[in-house]
C-alpha cells in the first residue's frame, strides 16, 4: 500500500491529485492548487457523479476548516476528467436522477 500523505505535504512534492481512500469510486479525487510549495484555500473535488448531480465537474471547495497536515490522503494517478474512461463513467450515471 502506499503511504498516506497529507496535503501540506503533497503541494510540497508537487502533487496535485490527491484521494481519501475511503472514497468507493476509484476516479473520485481532489486536485489542490499549488502556490510556492503550498496549497492554497481551494480544492476542486472530480467526481464522475457530479456532472449528473450538480451541472458540472469538478466541484470547487473552500476548505478553510480542512486538516491540511492529516496524513489521510493518496496520490491519485488515475484517468483525468479528459480520458475516456472518466467520461464513460460520467455517462453511466446520465439520467438516474430522473
Amino acid at each position: 500500500m502506499t503511504t498516506l500523505i497529507s496535503i501540506d505535504e503533497a503541494a510540497a512534492q508537487g502533487i496535485e491529485r490527491l484521494r481519501l481512500p475511503v472514497w468507493a469510486n476509484p476516479l473520485d479525487h481532489l486536485k489542490i492548487d499549488i502556490f510556492d510549495g503550498k496549497p492554497g484555500p481551494w480544492t476542486h473535488l472530480y467526481a464522475p457523479l457530479n456532472k449528473e448531480c450538480n451541472g458540472h465537474d469538478p466541484i470547487d471547495v473552500l476548505c478553510l476548516q480542512v486538516d491540511y497536515t492529516a496524513k489521510s490522503y493518496l496520490p491519485y494517478e488515475g484517468p483525468t476528467s479528459d480520458s475516456v474512461e472518466y467520461k464513460a463513467a460520467q455517462a453511466a450515471f446520465e439520467g438516474i436522477f430522473k
